[in-house]
């Protein structure tokens, strides 16, 4: 899986600067714009750290979302305008809930939000997006993975949380190959929870439904540990799928979460094309 016609002239890896969080023990507050086009403000101390970023395309290994909390799949989608909300409603989030549950060998898959982000201002400003997140980080701690479900399912959420569930994100491009600011994965494998720190996210209130979440929530940064192994899959098309873990309840020893991060790419081309993406969340349950 991964591999490309063109995968010669790729590079096995890359070495870039990652902003690490530094350890206070303060808990940081990121704020969450009421305008996604907005420039987001995050607090906190973070130290630049050299990493080498694999390149998963020229490795021999079929990933796992169980094993490294990661994996791609190739999978065609009919929208054709991921800007358009009603195609996102009708067309993709069913899409995407039947490649989940096949991916996840979970029995049902419920995507409850979607974020559009984009490198060029003006797109930002034009469809409501937001731009790259270029820190290592987690999308949930226990507490907030909790909440989240009871602010999707209400009253319902009580009986769902006596079960097993994960969260996962699928990333894809929404605009032909990826040639900047592409996602880097963390092997869950080499993540331990003493390099974790929560981060508090102070956002507007927003009434469901919402394609993106907006309230007050809890995520997770890591401060620098060598042991982190990173990878990426160069040059990402709009037909292929990178699904990562964000939680996980299961504590028998599949991976509960893969840290992600953008990262700027020095293989880049000079004239390469703005980054569009869309990540969309779920929750995976299993009987």
């Amino acid at each position: 899986m991964g591999q490309q016609e063109s995968d010669a002239n790729l590079p096995s890896e890359v070495e870039v600067p990652m902003m690490y969080l530094i350890d206070t023990g303060r808990a940081p507050v990121f704020h969450q714009t009421d305008t996604p086009a907005d420039e987001q403000i995050m607090e906190g101390e973070r130290k630049k750290k050299l990493i080498k970023i694999q390149n998963a395309r020229l490795m021999n290994n079929n990933f796992s979302l169980h094993v490294e909390g990661f994996s791609l799949a190739e999978k065609a989608t009919s929208v054709n305008d991921f800007y358009d909300d009603s195609q996102l409603s009708t067309l993709y989030t069913p899409e995407l809930e039947d490649l989940l549950v096949k991916v996840t060998g979970g029995s049902e898959a419920v995507v409850y939000d979607h974020t559009r982000r984009s490198t060029l201002i003006a797109h930002r400003e034009k469809h409501n997006a937001r731009n790259p997140v270029a820190l290592p980080h987690s999308d949930y701690t226990d507490s907030s993975a909790r909440q989240r479900m009871r602010d999707v399912f209400g009253d319902g959420a009580e009986e769902k949380l006596k079960k097993r569930f994960s969260i996962v994100n699928a990333w894809r491009s929404i605009a032909g190959t990826i040639e900047q600011w592409p996602l880097a994965v963390c092997d869950a494998r080499t993540i331990d929870d003493k390099f974790m720190h929560m981060v508090e996210r102070r956002a507007p209130h927003r009434e469901e439904p919402s394609f993106e979440y907006a309230r007050p929530s809890e995520t997770q940064h890591a401060s620098y540990d060598p042991n982190h192994r990173w990878y990426y899959f160069a040059k990402m098309k709009s037909e292929e799928v990178l699904f990562f873990k964000n939680y996980d309840t299961d504590l028998d020893g599949t991976a509960r979460y893969a840290l992600h991060s953008a990262f700027e790419d020095p293989s880049s081309p000079i004239d390469a094309s703005a980054r569009q993406s869309i990540e969309s969340r779920a929750f995976i349950f299993y009987e």
